[in-house]
């Protein structure tokens, strides 16, 4: 089914969304599922789920980023810095930091990733 990720007003039942995305083929077989909730020139949201054990290895965005876990616990490890993330906890990065994600137990959290801002184009 599409659905549409771009819209002036949008409302999620996050229980729900995370009810359908443990109850699909992606979390069933594999170490994560994940489903975009939004996406525009401006942001991106994805609901992310891992399972214990599972690691989002290094890796960094192209923008800043906001992660809130809504259920489980994470690691969230910037080099040598890290941090234990339980449910209910909010995180912050900065622009292109290299960061990793590790489940701690069967978790899931919400990204927002902030797209970069593109220089306008020169008119002819």
């Amino acid at each position: 089914m599409d659905r549409e990720l771009d819209r002036t007003l949008m409302t999620f039942d996050t229980g729900a969304e995370i009810a359908k995305l443990k109850a699909g083929a992606q979390w069933q077989s594999g170490s994560r599922a994940a489903i975009v909730l939004v996406k525009n020139e401006s942001i991106r949201i994805v609901l992310v789920a891992l399972h214990k054990g599972s690691v989002l290895h290094e890796h960094r965005a192209e923008g800043p980023i906001t992660l809130a876990v809504l259920e489980g616990t994470l690691r969230f490890s910037v080099g040598a810095d890290s941090h234990t993330l339980g449910c209910g906890a909010i995180l912050t990065l900065g622009d292109g930091i290299s960061h990793e994600v590790e489940a701690l137990e069967d978790s899931v959290f919400a990204l927002t990733v902030i797209q970069p801002t593109r220089p306008a184009r020169a008119q002819p």
